[in-house]
């Protein structure tokens, strides 16, 4: 299948620990500016592959904060795309990332409008001391709000997304965040541990000494956070993502199924005919890119070779609830020596369910070396 990714690179206020390459900005002329280029974008790729729009089957708008967006940008993203083939009302989904303090009756009725029926809400903790530790811009109150809001809508999805190991965090808070949230009505829950990048506002401080991220908890959050999810009737369907049956994102599934994406906005990835590419990153290259023609020299690409399907298709299954099916690979040609991944199953970490190996227990921890085990189990015709 195909997906659609767009990318809205602008916040209120960049959070101090964002890595990402976004914007703090709220000018309502930069973001008529961007969605001229983006559609722009948008056209010259469909110019170049007719008919390839039409066959989508999701989108997904991310960023960033969409939900930023004035209302005549987003309505005119969607009108470019219907007018590029894109059958809006006929997509199996369609997902909009919300911030609490963009998330209000008038947003959220237009979003729904325009097609929109899922919500992703970045909560990232009910504390006001973490909120503002990590330089969150929103306090719990208009998180709660939000929630609220969207969980009284009928015929949509909600995602809540929090994350864990934030600096003087502790687990019983971090399991109450989850625990409070779980009790909504909402379908879907992701959470994820907080990566520290030396060149954000966060890593700064933890560089100086101002604040601190205890890495021994790390295990412990998670593994207690996904028993907890799986008591509310909660199924870990990937490493982070949690849904009740059948709720899944069909838009993310197909990223880790290795399905083809075309992605739009700056540094937006694409994965479409086995190459792997994305635009410039940093905004002002991203709009001479595209006011220049988006000539293909300036994107990034990586056109992957057999050793990097298989790595990725090892990857990307044992990260996910379904897990590796050796029958398939088998019938492939690609055998792996079972003496790689047997000292995972022995110590508990990996289970084979018939021909399938999936993680267990401390193995979604481990997965990184478990993957690298079976990577280098395998036989060479």
């Amino acid at each position: 299948m195909l997906g659609i990714y767009i990318h809205v690179p602008f916040c209120e206020k960049v959070c101090d620990y964002c890595d990402f390459r976004v914007m703090p900005s709220c000018s309502p002329g930069l973001f008529r500016e961007y969605v001229d280029l983006l559609v722009c974008e948008m056209e010259g790729f469909a110019r170049a592959n007719p008919g390839v729009l039409e066959s989508a089957e999701t989108l997904y708008l991310g960023g960033g904060t969409p939900s930023l967006l004035p209302g005549d940008c987003l309505v005119r993203v969607f009108e470019a795309l219907r007018g590029l083939g894109v059958n809006v009302p006929r997509l199996r989904e369609i997902t909009m990332e919300f911030n609490p303090e963009s998330c209000n009756e008038s947003t959220v009725s237009l979003a729904r409008e325009c097609g929109v029926g899922r919500f992703s809400l970045g909560l990232q903790s009910f504390r006001s001391e973490i909120l503002e530790r990590i330089g969150r811009r929103h306090s719990v109150e208009a998180g709660l709000r939000a929630l609220e809001l969207l969980c009284s809508q009928r015929g949509i999805e909600v995602n809540g997304d929090l994350m864990f190991n934030l600096p003087g965090q502790s687990v019983e808070q971090f399991l109450g965040d989850l625990d409070r949230l779980a009790d909504f009505p909402l379908n879907h829950v992701s959470f994820y541990g907080l990566t520290v990048a030396g060149r954000t506002r966060l890593g700064h401080r933890i560089a100086r000494g101002e604040l601190s991220v205890d890495e021994d908890l790390y295990g412990e959050m998670y593994l207690r956070g996904a028993d907890l999810l799986g008591e509310k009737g909660f199924e870990r369907y990937e490493v982070s993502n949690f849904c009740r049956a059948g709720k899944w994102s069909v838009h993310n599934k197909n990223y880790w199924d290795r399905g083809e994406y075309v992605g739009f906005g700056p540094g937006a990835h694409s994965y479409f005919r086995g190459l792997r590419f994305n635009a410039p990153e940093i905004y002002p290259r991203w709009r001479e890119f595209v006011r220049d023609g988006m000539p293909q020299s300036r994107l990034s690409q990586d056109s992957l070779t057999p050793d990097d399907i298989w790595t990725e298709r090892v990857w990307l299954s044992l990260r996910q609830c379904t897990g590796l099916d050796l029958e398939k690979l088998r019938a492939e040609g690609i055998e792996i020596k079972e003496a790689s991944y047997m000292k995972w199953i022995e110590s508990g970490c990996l289970e084979q369910v018939g021909n399938t190996l999936r993680l267990a227990g401390r193995g979604w921890l481990l997965m990184d070396s478990i993957v690298t085990d079976v990577l280098n189990g395998y036989i060479p015709n």
